[in-house]
């Protein structure tokens, strides 16, 4: 999509958006290819997909933490 196309329903100006989607590109969860003027952004199926499972496994550490911390507090 265009950055027109991704503001178009959105109160985020255009500058909001492609500072967003340049700190994606940067972390390699979106690309752009130019076409004219314009640029298209999708995002990196493969990379958001190794972005999810990383955030899962912090999550579950965090929740074994938190048990630990849990069971330490009620001794």
């Amino acid at each position: 999509m265009s950055i027109t196309q991704l503001t178009a329903h959105s109160d985020l100006t255009r500058q909001a958006v492609t500072k967003h989607l340049a700190v994606l590109a940067g972390a390699g969860l979106a690309r752009h290819t130019k076409v004219g003027r314009e640029r298209l952004w999708e995002l990196e199926p493969t990379q958001l997909e190794e972005a999810r499972h990383s955030l899962e496994v912090i999550g579950s550490q965090w929740d074994h933490a938190l048990g630990r911390l849990k069971l330490a507090v009620e001794r």
